[in-house]
């Protein structure tokens, strides 16, 4: 896919839009930065409100009938943004139910008060629906707005609201755009993002030249095909030292686990991690080098996992005898 084409084919419908600076709405609701700078605002008809779901087709009449189906690029269909047109109603009663798939233009009147509000300070604790409705937007930052502002933003309320399915779209978004934008270095600054063992989190620890540690290819046995998991429920602790061991003993020799296949070795799989269903197909769905389904990466893996299960059930056996 052409990414950059993408990019810019995004970045020319945004110049059309305001930011919430440029409306009167962040004067009365106080938002501060940098979350005023990273929303989408317009005054537009809310006749134009688009759903990402919705499928239009254009038919025109020529000498012969001729029918496009729009590819998503519609912006009047982003989640969040927000439409100065339609109505808020205070309140102080905070929604509790989950409202899937969020829209700011689908939130009742008092739905729109409590998100306004909240983005006063995404710090506080609130319904993970309007957690989701302002991360759509900076999702669209990270590709196509201001990454840097966007990164840090997501950073915060992974912190403040880590919960739910939040984290896996967050992480893998983050990841994805960050290899896309050759921006690894922000890993250097918040190396939490590698608790997941994910195939787009080894890919940035490749990058980085970061090791994997042997309770975390135990933790990857599945992932990997390794079936045979006796010793490890049974003797956890003991595998785990004779697998570090076995991998010390291969890194010294071969280097890196994580460097035994180069990125022009691996496959690329188009992947969608991006939960904003209003960005553009082409733009959601990126290429990711594959390195847990590659065979020889695959095979170095559970080669080493065989061996120390085959260790630990000869060390058994002796003491038997």
């Amino acid at each position: 896919m052409n990414l950059k084409r993408s990019r810019e084919m995004l970045i020319k419908i945004m110049d059309n839009l305001p930011t919430i600076s440029n409306i009167k709405i962040s004067e009365s609701y106080k938002i501060p930065e940098p979350t005023r700078s990273l929303l989408f605002v317009t005054n537009e008809n809310t006749s134009k409100i688009s759903s990402p779901f919705q499928l239009k087709i254009t038919i025109s009449f020529n000498q012969e009938v001729e029918s496009k189906i729009d590819d998503g690029h519609n912006f009047f269909a982003e989640p969040s943004l927000i439409w100065t047109q339609l109505p808020i109603k205070k309140n102080n009663e905070l929604e509790t139910k989950p409202m899937y798939y969020p829209a700011y233009s689908s939130l009742t009147p008092e739905h729109r008060y409590q998100y306004l509000c909240w983005l006063r300070d995404i710090t506080q604790p609130t319904n993970l629906s309007y957690v989701f409705l302002y991360y759509y937007g900076l999702e669209r930052n990270l590709l196509v707005g201001n990454f840097d502002l966007a990164v840090q933003e997501v950073f915060k309320l992974l912190k403040y609201h880590d919960k739910g399915t939040f984290r896996s779209y967050a992480q893998n978004a983050l990841i994805v755009s960050a290899l896309h934008k050759n921006r690894i270095d922000i890993f250097e600054k918040d190396s939490f993002l590698f608790d997941s063992l994910s195939n787009e989190s080894l890919i940035i620890r490749k990058k980085l030249d970061y090791k994997i540690s042997a309770n975390e290819l135990m933790n990857l046995s599945y992932v990997l095909g390794f079936k045979n998991k006796r010793y490890i429920k049974l003797y956890p602790e003991d595998f785990l030292k004779e697998l570090d061991k076995l991998m010390i003993e291969y890194e010294n020799v071969n280097g890196s686990l994580l460097n035994s296949v180069s990125f022009e070795d691996m496959e690329s799989i188009e992947t969608s991690v991006f939960a904003n269903n209003s960005l553009p197909k082409k733009v959601r769905t990126v290429k990711v080098p594959q390195l847990i389904s590659n065979s020889k990466f695959n095979s170095i893996c559970t080669d080493l996992l065989e061996r120390t299960h085959n260790s630990l059930k000869t060390k058994r056996n002796k003491k038997i005898a």
